[in-house]
C-alpha cells in the first residue's frame, strides 16, 4: 500500500504543479491528482506576464500581488529551467502596446494606465518608435507605448517543466479525476482544479472561454522581437513569438460554460486583428486552434488559503486570466502555509468570503 502523502494536490495546471514542486522541495511527500480535460487553462494559456498592460485587475490587492509575482518570475524561471533542463521561452524584453487606429488610442491608454506606486509607467511611442522596436509592425499603427515590466513565457513549456521538476523532487502523479474531497487520503489537500473546482467545493468559480490560434511561418522568416498587446477596432489582441518562426494570437473572452469547441467567428476575429497589426502574418499557416477555460470568480479575485470548515484543506483556484503570472508567488505562499502554518495570503483572496451556511456550522 502506498503511504499516505503529506499533501495531495488536486489539479495539474501551472498553479497546482508549482505548489506541489515547492512543497516537495520543503521535504513534504506530495501527490498530484489530475485528469487532462479539454479546456485545461494552462494547457492553452498564451503566457502573458503583464501586470502593467493588463486592464483587468479589479482590486489594489490583486494589482500589488501581480507585480510581486512578476518580479519573482526571473528567478523562478531560471530555477525551473535548471531543475527541468527545459527552455521555458521566457521573454524579458518588454511588451509593446499598439493602437491600430486613432479610435483605438483611448482603449490602449486604459490598458496601460499608470498605477501610482507600482513600477514605472509605459514609455509613450509614436508609430515610428514602435516600428523601430518591432519592424514587422504595420506602418498603419497609430502609436502606443512600451512596457519594460511586462514579460511573456511559453506556458505549455512551463507546465511540462514543472512536472519534470516535480518528479525529480519526489512528487508522485496519479492519473484520474477526483470526484469528492473525501476520496483523497492525505495529511492535507489542496484544491487547484481551476474551472472544475466547484465539483469539489461550492465556490462560485465559473469558466470563461478563451481562444488561441498558433501560426507558423512556412518560410522560416524572422519572428516577433517583442510581445504585443494591441487594440484593433476596439478589440484587444495579444501576439507573442514562439520558437523563432511561430506566433501565438489570443485575447477572446466568452461566457459559454464548458464548451471547448473552437469558434470560426473567434478565429476569424483573432486572425483579422493579428494581420492588421503585423501584415506578414497573412502568409503564415494556421497550425492549431485551441480553447481554454479560465476559472473566474464574482469579484475576479483568486480563492487562496485555508478552506473554512475543513481542517487541513486549502485552495488555490480562481486565478482567471492570470494563473501563469501569479503561479510563483501563489506557490511560495501556499507552501509556507501548508508546511509551516505561516499565512501571508492577502485577506482579499481568502475562501472565507465565499463561506457557506453549512461551513459556518461548528463541527
Amino acid at each position: 500500500m502506498t503511504p499516505r502523502p503529506d499533501l495531495a494536490v488536486i489539479g495539474g495546471g501551472v498553479v497546482g504543479l508549482s505548489v506541489a514542486w515547492r512543497c516537495a522541495q520543503r521535504g513534504l511527500t506530495v501527490e498530484v491528482h489530475h485528469e487532462e480535460l479539454p479546456g485545461t487553462a494552462s494547457a492553452v494559456a498564451p503566457g502573458m506576464l503583464s501586470p502593467v498592460s493588463a486592464a483587468d485587475f479589479p482590486a489594489p490587492e490583486l494589482l500589488a500581488f501581480a507585480h510581486r509575482a512578476r518580479h519573482r518570475w526571473p528567478a523562478f524561471a531560471a530555477e525551473l529551467a535548471e531543475a527541468s533542463g527545459t527552455d521555458l521561452g521566457y521573454g524579458a524584453d518588454g511588451m509593446l502596446l499598439v493602437a491600430h487606429r486613432p479610435s483605438d488610442r483611448e482603449r490602449v491608454a486604459a490598458m496601460y494606465a499608470f498605477r501610482e506606486g507600482h513600477d514605472a509607467p509605459p514609455k509613450a511611442l509614436d508609430a515610428a518608435g514602435l516600428r523601430a522596436l518591432e519592424p514587422l509592425l504595420s506602418p498603419d499603427a497609430d502609436g502606443g507605448g512600451f512596457v519594460t515590466e511586462d514579460h511573456h513565457v511559453d506556458a505549455q513549456r512551463v507546465r511540462a517543466a514543472l512536472r519534470t521538476a516535480g518528479e525529480a523532487a519526489g512528487v508522485r502523479f496519479v492519473a484520474g479525476r477526483v470526484g469528492a474531497l473525501d476520496e483523497v487520503r492525505a495529511g492535507a489537500v489542496l484544491v487547484a482544479a481551476g474551472s472544475w473546482s466547484p465539483d469539489l467545493h461550492p465556490w462560485p468559480v465559473t469558466p470563461v472561454r478563451g481562444q488561441v490560434v498558433l501560426l507558423r511561418d512556412p518560410d522560416g522568416g524572422p519572428g516577433l522581437r517583442h510581445g504585443i498587446r494591441g487594440v484593433v477596432d476596439g478589440q484587444p489582441v495579444f501576439l507573442a513569438g514562439r520558437h523563432g518562426h511561430e506566433t501565438v494570437v489570443a485575447a477572446t473572452l466568452d461566457h459559454t460554460g464548458f464548451d471547448v469547441r473552437p469558434s470560426a467567428q473567434a478565429t476569424e476575429g483573432l486572425l483579422r486583428s493579428a494581420v492588421a497589426l503585423v501584415p506578414a502574418l497573412a502568409r503564415h499557416r494556421v497550425v492549431e486552434t485551441r480553447v481554454g477555460l479560465r476559472p473566474d470568480t464574482p469579484d475576479h479575485l483568486p480563492v487562496m488559503g485555508r478552506v473554512p470548515g475543513r481542517p487541513d484543506t486549502y485552495a488555490a483556484t480562481g486565478h482567471y486570466r492570470h494563473g501563469v503570472l501569479l503561479a510563483p508567488l501563489t506557490a511560495d505562499l501556499l507552501a509556507d502555509l501548508v508546511a509551516t502554518g505561516t499565512d501571508a495570503v492577502p485577506a482579499a483572496f481568502s475562501p472565507e468570503r465565499f463561506r457557506t451556511a453549512k461551513e459556518s456550522t461548528p463541527r
